[in-house]
């Protein structure tokens, strides 16, 4: 069982009617306010159709057994040999690194960031492996992103990364850094191009467990809502295709309906306070996306219904909730760690450099479970429900450095001295 321990949190009122931010960056152009019915679910995740033939040369049966499990139920990431086995870069280092963010301003990108500049940064600019870091904002501004992609590939960055949003409109500059000899590395996955090297979480395998968990609490029977992020999410879709896996282990238990909450938990108390008013009938359990349990849990308090179990993802307010009610939930899941899911990244990043040669072009990680014992150390004293940091296991219990190295034909310590 991976151990967890807190971050930095920020006091708030003891109440539940809260603003969180999480990927509110994807909000635009996005439709809020989605409700359909449990037989309707199914058509909002269709696998894209690339994903096909990405899992037609699937190598992960050539992975260690340790690694192939953290594939189960992947549709919409390239699973294919990596084309960076062999990948040399232009120069040798230290390295210029490029971070093209698309977004800054919710507290998971703060805390990526914050691992990124305050940890990893100085950390590898001390061995002499990196140079510096140039980061670029594009405050959700597509075009700007492709733009500033293209602006470090020529002001010389040996590789970039960013935080994959938008599944095929970075394409085109994913290549231009390719043909320029850039490695492209895309966290969080969310990328099409066959020339981006992808590093995530597994948020449908996460889902399922979360429903696992979720009907178990509920003795196999009720009715469930669904809180989706944003359905033309990938991240969104791939937790939703797993809560629905999840739940379909529970013959007693229907799905009778979805809203969309957008990662944002003002979002999602709206969205779950409409379907509550014109839904009556008595609900058994809500499976949600992690920021979406604290607007739902404030949903249920304003509407006067009862308090039911749920999907807490790693933010800190539901966990308050969960330590000072133990009977709620039997067991959460954390699938996507801002501080940790950034670290990956880099390391993935930084040994691909190095020349230690990827197997495969999408290397994933589980979740990790957390259990109500684990909340003492979890959370810090006086932690509120409307708290919206996040919970982060120790980096080396999340990506342990022996799981690590399985992923890659030439595994060594990037931190180590070389020759």
């Amino acid at each position: 069982m991976k151990k967890l321990s807190a971050t930095q949190h920020e006091e708030k009122p003891d109440q539940l009617p809260i603003n969180c931010s999480r990927r509110s960056f994807l909000q635009k152009g996005v439709i809020t306010g989605l409700a359909v019915g449990g037989s309707l679910l199914g058509l909002l995740n269709k696998p894209r159709v690339w994903a096909a033939a990405a899992d037609a040369e699937s190598v992960v049966g050539s992975l260690p057994k340790e690694l192939q499990q953290y594939y189960e139920l992947v549709t919409t990431t390239p699973l294919g040999p990596s084309i960076y086995r062999d990948f040399k870069p232009k120069k040798s280092a230290p390295w210029l690194i490029g971070y093209a963010s698309s977004f800054g301003g919710n507290t998971w990108r703060i805390g990526a960031r914050t691992r990124l500049q305050k940890t990893l940064l100085p950390k590898y600019k001390a061995t002499g492996l990196v140079k510096d870091v140039i980061t670029t904002e594009a405050n959700l501004d597509l075009p700007k992103q492709i733009q500033q992609i293209r602006q470090l590939v020529d002001q010389g960055c040996d590789a970039i990364m960013t935080i994959g949003a938008a599944h095929t409109a970075l394409d085109a500059a994913i290549k231009y850094a390719h043909d320029h000899g850039v490695l492209f590395v895309a966290i969080q996955g969310g990328v099409s191009s066959p020339y981006a090297l992808q590093v995530s979480g597994n948020y449908a395998l996460c889902g399922k467990l979360q429903t696992q968990a979720l009907g178990k609490r509920m003795g196999g029977k009720g009715n469930v809502l669904i809180v989706q992020g944003i359905p033309q999410a990938q991240a969104s879709g791939d937790f939703q295709r797993g809560h629905e896996a999840g739940l379909k282990e529970f013959s007693g238990i229907k799905i009778i309906g979805a809203v969309a909450g957008s990662w944002v938990d003002s979002v999602a108390k709206t969205e779950v306070l409409k379907f509550l008013a014109t839904h009556p009938q008595r609900l058994g359990g809500i499976a949600t996306q992690s920021p979406g349990d604290i607007g739902a849990l404030s949903a249920l308090q304003q509407a006067g219904r009862p308090i039911v179990p749920m999907t807490p993802g790693g933010e800190m307010g539901p966990l308050a909730y969960w330590r000072d009610h133990p009977d709620w939930i039997d067991l959460a899941y954390q699938g996507w760690p801002p501080g940790d899911e950034m670290e990956e990244g880099w390391e993935v990043m930084l040994r691909t450099l190095e020349g230690q040669g990827p197997k495969i072009a999408s290397i994933l990680i589980g979740p990790g479970p957390i259990t109500h014992a684990d909340l003492a150390h979890l959370l810090p004293p006086g932690t509120t429900y409307t708290s919206n940091e996040w919970v982060e296991p120790p980096y080396e219990k999340w990506f342990p450095r022996k799981t690590m190295d399985m992923y890659f034909e030439r595994p060594a310590d990037p931190l180590q001295p070389k020759g």
